[in-house]
């Protein structure tokens, strides 16, 4: 759903709100990010740094800044992990999950909180973020036909969004998480498997089987430079086609990975990556990807 709250933001008690900035050599954004994180006012309660062992002196960065509290992994354990362990640590109503390189502009998570205060059922919840050059990155999460994931309105100018109908999911660079969905996920709720990349699809998807809806708050505004972009690319290649396989197995079982569309562009992502990155597909490792995701899947459905 699209949601717009009326007469808001200004909320009387406003719960807290925690806030997770999962970083991995980030520290050239984090100041500016922690910055506009704290402008949003006092709705923002804790914010915690999960270092992913950087090499760039983040946690040293982020230690500097004030009221920020930082955990550093010795090693990197992923964002999905990371994620895992900033909710075991929060105790808010809500936690942001906010990525280094997005900023917040004034009355995010105001507009957000009001959201998900209106809508019980909604368990979280996204607001229009747009790319340095002022397209939009993502009004929210969309699964098409092929089980493959993009972010909804990716490229389009924000006049031209519409607000329409409720997304499949959010994307984690800036997402408020409602903590009573979380918990109905488990201890647990990222799938530590996952590592990164899908983690924010994936949690989605089984939050949904759950009966949680997400919402898109268009007033609700911020700048994503999508640091991704500049990842290494057998990395990012592998990762992509492991988690989106496994988390189309975990949820669709073989009935998913087998439909047309699916299998189609399963066999076209092969393809290309035994041609032009050949590398990326033996770290992919497909078939214990699927294994992983059927392993799940029946973990899930086993009686609790």
């Amino acid at each position: 759903m699209s949601v717009e709250p009326v007469g808001c933001p200004v909320v009387a008690h406003r719960p807290s709100v925690d806030v997770a900035i999962v970083t991995y050599n980030a520290a050239g954004d984090l100041p500016a990010c922690v910055a506009a994180l704290r402008a949003q006012g006092d709705a923002v309660g804790r914010v915690l740094v999960i270092d992913n062992a950087s090499a760039d002196g983040t946690a040293t960065v982020a230690a500097g800044l004030d009221g920020v509290d930082v955990v550093v992994n010795p090693t990197n354990v992923g964002y999905a992990p990371a994620m895992n362990q900033a909710h075991a640590a929060a105790t808010a109503p809500y936690l942001l999950s906010l990525n280094a390189d997005a900023v917040l502009q004034p009355g995010y998570v105001d507009a957000l909180v009001a959201a998900l205060d209106a809508s019980p059922r909604v368990g979280a919840a996204t607001g229009l973020l747009v790319r340095p050059g002022g397209t939009v990155d993502s009004t929210g999460i969309e699964l098409t036909r092929a089980y493959t994931a993009r972010e909804r309105d990716g490229g389009a100018s924000p006049d031209a969004v519409v607000a329409g109908s409720a997304p499949f999911g959010v994307s984690g660079a800036a997402a408020l998480w409602r903590r009573a969905m979380l918990d109905d996920l488990g201890p647990d709720p990222w799938w530590d498997w996952v590592f990164v990349y899908w983690d924010d699809v994936e949690l989605c998807w089984r939050a949904r089987a759950h009966g949680w809806e997400f919402a898109y708050v268009p007033s609700a505004r911020a700048v994503h430079r999508r640091g991704v972009a500049t990842g290494e690319p057998t990395f990012t290649e592998s990762q992509s086609l492991r988690n989106r396989l496994g988390t189309v197995a975990r949820h669709r079982g073989w009935p998913g990975l087998l439909a047309p569309a699916s299998l189609a562009h399963t066999a076209f992502t092969v393809t290309r990556l035994a041609v032009r990155h050949p590398a990326a597909l033996r770290r992919a490792h497909p078939a214990q990807a699927v294994r992983t995701g059927l392993a799940a899947r029946r973990a899930d459905r086993a009686p609790q």
